[in-house]
């Protein structure tokens, strides 16, 4: 009887690992052209399995996907990586990709409404929306949705969508628990705009429970919680609601890289050492986290794998729509950089 083909004989064949084959028959992220040289060295070898018929079969549906965000999101690096994964996606199994910038002020619910008829959207992603009217109004549409990351009333809609968000509690968490037992810091101050977003908020509640574990008292008037249209990219607007804090922070807390950078700047023109006098910790790992003088510790994931996840997870609420409302976590890991490390004594 002639051997079966195995995962391994795949590998040796190509020179590539048995994980990276693995993850190519069974859909999971590896570039594109990795896949298909996969995909066609498994068919020569006649390899049987189930995970790569479904495959071929779910790439024979010409699904036309629209993508809604509420700015150009090629414009922030934070986004570029995980819209070029959906895009590699979408091309690899042949779906169409539209994106569609819905700005309130500028567009009208029923001109989008108009549009997605047009279209004929068999799902939706949505990247950087917040706005609840919106987000409301799009739910009621019946249409397969994911979201990515969501607004902060939560899941309380019922509707065909799900969420895909990083784990963002749960490392804020652990880097203060940290920084309150490598440095003894007990003053904290959490920078953004919390109800901006699901993602904003459940930072800022990990923050909020290691201080509560750790017996910190803390109080809202500690932080810099600004609208989100606050110019929080402003060095001078930062420089002053820092200096209107009553208590002097020893680490600031930012929900994103961005505003960790305009706090480093702003540290520096008060003439507060960093991270001698105040640590600064950011949010999603951009490259500005790495150039920035000095090198920004940040939580970031893989970006990649984030809009992979995010496609498959629209691909299976388009499957089946009315099953119950998921949540997608993706671990997040945290970069201990210059911001956060003193030398020891």
């Amino acid at each position: 009887m002639k051997k079966a083909i195995t995962i391994k004989d795949i590998a040796e064949q190509l020179g590539l690992s048995r994980n990276t084959v693995a993850k190519a028959l069974n859909g999971q992220y590896v570039p594109p052209k990795t896949r298909e040289i996969v995909i066609h060295k498994a068919k020569e070898l006649n390899y049987k399995s189930l995970n790569i018929e479904k495959n071929e079969i779910a790439k024979d549906k010409k699904y036309r996907i629209l993508l809604i965000s509420g700015k150009p999101l090629n414009n922030i690096h934070y986004f570029v990586p995980i819209i070029k994964s959906i895009e590699n996606y979408c091309y690899d199994h042949h779906y169409e990709l539209f994106q569609y910038i819905f700005n309130k002020d500028i567009n009208t619910f029923e001109g989008f409404l108009s549009y997605v008829k047009d279209f004929e959207a068999d799902g939706i992603l949505t990247i950087e929306s917040f706005d609840k009217d919106f987000i409301t109004k799009l739910i009621h549409l019946n249409k397969p949705i994911c979201f990515v990351d969501f607004c902060t009333f939560g899941n309380s809609i019922e509707g065909k969508y799900d969420i895909v968000e990083t784990n963002n509690n749960q490392p804020v968490f652990e880097i203060t628990k940290y920084l309150i037992k490598k440095y003894g810091i007990t003053k904290f101050c959490f920078v953004g705009d919390y109800k901006h977003c699901l993602s904003f908020q459940d930072r800022y509640h990990g923050m909020i429970t290691a201080l509560l574990q750790e017996d910190i008292a803390h109080h809202k008037s500690d932080d810099i919680l600004r609208s989100d249209c606050f110019d929080y990219g402003n060095v001078n607007s930062i420089k002053t609601e820092i200096l209107k804090l009553k208590h002097k922070p020893q680490c600031f807390i930012c929900s994103n890289d961005f505003i960790a950078r305009s706090v480093c700047n702003a540290l520096k023109e008060l003439n507060i050492k960093i991270p001698e006098a105040a640590m600064v910790v950011g949010y999603d790992n951009v490259s500005e986290a790495v150039l920035n003088n000095p090198t920004i510790t940040s939580i970031g994931i893989h970006k990649e794998q984030l809009g992979v996840e995010t496609i498959k997870t629209l691909l299976r609420r388009i499957e089946n729509p009315t099953a119950p409302i998921k949540r997608v976590i993706i671990s997040p890991k945290i970069y201990f950089r210059s911001t956060t490390y003193r030398k020891e004594k």
